[in-house]
């Protein structure tokens, strides 16, 4: 017997629902609306706490807003359900720490839409897109509706998509999507699919457990990209002691531009080391790196592994400078002048912390600060700062106020 989500074609066996609830997949789900009827259909045969930790639907946008922790670009986005997916990951590694699910899979899934609606303007795209993450991977489905259909049977596709995404990392037959979207005729509906992997090195940064509400770790990793191979995300072990980490570059590089290279080539200069880029996996207050968007980011600084500057590039778990600093001792950190204003400040820190204790915590790992200007950002200099900081002059370095964020926003537009 088969039972179904609405009619034949937009069937999901029973059978199919039983194989996901064997295998040793768990999952916290995250659907903005549609398609969330998904979550019934893996509920309602039974078993379904096999599968299911948690299902979350933030429906409307101070919702999303508050899942994720902050405002996303644009609601609907394949960047968008690849936040929601790292959230859900997050939140399924704690609930499944609480409980303690011995040999299972962990996995977060994030699905954001746009359905058809009533009124809506001409021309108004309707997508899905479904993310997926795990603990080595982050994989995206992104689908263009352009056949003219009811918001239902977009929503039951959406449902499918969902379900598919699911399946796949469960190794459970998926279901053929052939006979419910449509191409030729000005309609090429095509499910569009990335995957990037990881090596457990990378992916276990993810996996440490916060020991408290300011952010520490209850071990602080990194791990080394290989330069010489674009897909080593660690280097080999060889023999002898590893390279001494005496400049480092940290900052989230999404992407790396001009004005990030010509500060790492003065450094370098300045203070003859090559410059090592650091990229903290996880954040203060955002969700964690996917390892889509890191790849992207390594992409952007690998183009210079071979100009004289470059060191290489490290991957922590290491989101605030006074972690920085037990992983890379007796090292000098390059910053911009608006990073230098909130560094030292207690409230960066959650006011855990107070100034005292930081450059205390600083002077102990003999730890040093090249300091760039930025464009329109005046200094806050703490008097007891200066014997820790060199700071860049304008006669040498002046930022021409190109932004990453500002290159993200003209390639979305593109």
């Amino acid at each position: 017997m088969v039972d179904k989500l609405a009619t034949d074609k937009y069937s999901v066996p029973i059978e199919h629902i039983f194989q996901i609830h064997r295998s040793p997949c768990k999952t916290v789900l995250a659907i903005t609306g549609g398609g969330a009827e998904i979550i019934g259909e893996l509920l309602r045969h039974g078993s379904g706490s096999a599968t299911l930790l948690d299902a979350v639907v933030p429906y409307s946008t101070d919702a999303m807003d508050r899942f994720l922790g902050r405002k996303p670009e644009k609601y609907c986005s394949e960047k968008t359900a690849r936040l929601m997916a790292m959230v859900a990951y997050q939140r399924a590694l704690g609930l499944s720490k609480a409980n303690e699910f011995a040999g299972q899979e962990i996995i977060g899934i994030g699905a954001t839409c746009k359905l058809k609606a009533e009124n809506e303007r001409e021309g108004r795209k309707h997508e899905i897109h479904v993310a997926i993450q795990a603990d080595c991977k982050t994989g995206v489905s992104s689908l263009e509706l352009t056949a003219d259909r009811t918001r239902e049977e977009e929503e039951k596709i959406a449902a499918l998509l969902i379900f598919n995404v699911l399946a796949r990392h469960c190794v459970v037959s998926e279901i053929d999507l052939s006979d419910v979207i449509e191409t030729g005729e000005g309609k090429n509906e095509e499910v569009i699919e990335k995957y990037e992997f990881v090596s457990r090195p990378v992916g276990d940064l993810l996996k440490q457990r916060k020991i408290s509400q300011d952010n520490n770790y209850e071990t602080l990793s990194m791990a080394r990209i290989n330069l010489k191979e674009p897909e080593a995300f660690e280097e080999p072990g060889e023999p002898g002691e590893p390279e001494k980490i005496r400049l480092v570059f940290p900052g989230s590089f999404d992407p790396c531009h001009r004005n990030h290279i010509l500060m790492a080539i003065l450094a370098s200069e300045k203070l003859g080391e090559p410059v090592h880029f650091e990229i903290s996996l996880t954040n203060v207050d955002k969700p964690p790196i996917d390892f889509i968007s890191l790849n992207q980011r390594l992409d952007s600084l690998r183009i210079h592994k071979n100009e004289n500057f470059m060191g290489g590039i490290c991957l922590t778990n290491a989101p605030l400078f006074l972690q920085k600093a037990d992983l890379f001792p007796d090292s000098t950190f390059i910053i911009g002048a608006d990073t230098f204003n909130r560094l030292f400040d207690a409230k960066y820190y959650g006011g855990t912390v107070n100034i005292p204790a930081i450059l205390k915590h600083f002077k102990e790992k003999n730890i040093r600060f090249l300091v760039f200007h930025r464009k329109s950002t005046e200094f806050c200099i703490n008097p007891d700062v200066p014997e820790l900081c060199e700071i860049v002059s304008l006669d040498e370095y002046e930022d021409d106020g190109t932004s990453s964020t500002e290159i993200r926003r003209k390639c979305e537009n593109v």
